[in-house]
């Protein structure tokens, strides 16, 4: 038997309180009998694990789209607008190097 931990049910928004006990009444009637107090156990524990599995893909969704900007010196060259070649210079001495 795994030993996992359950989710608590504070954890959740009533929104998605509301998605728990959506998803309990539909596993239940999947189960086409009365459910023992073990088997409810069960469906409440897997009903929360669904909703807070569908979270977490949202959130870790929405942490891609918002990544961080390029710094100009990784931009492609497509992208760059403006070229400063006193900045450049003063960024790489070597390249005033003479051979």
């Amino acid at each position: 038997m795994k030993n996992e931990k359950e989710i608590s049910i504070d954890q959740f928004t009533e929104a998605e309180k509301e998605l728990v006990a959506a998803k309990v009444k539909q596993l239940t009637l999947k189960l086409a009998h009365l459910a023992s107090k073990k088997e409810e156990k069960e469906i409440l524990k897997e009903a929360k694990r669904l909703v807070m599995k569908d979270r977490v893909v949202k959130e870790s969704t929405k942490a891609l789209i918002a990544k961080k900007p390029r710094k100009p010196a990784a931009a492609k060259e497509s992208e760059v607008k403006a070229f400063n070649w006193a900045a450049s210079l003063r960024k790489n001495p070597r390249a005033l190097k003479e051979k």
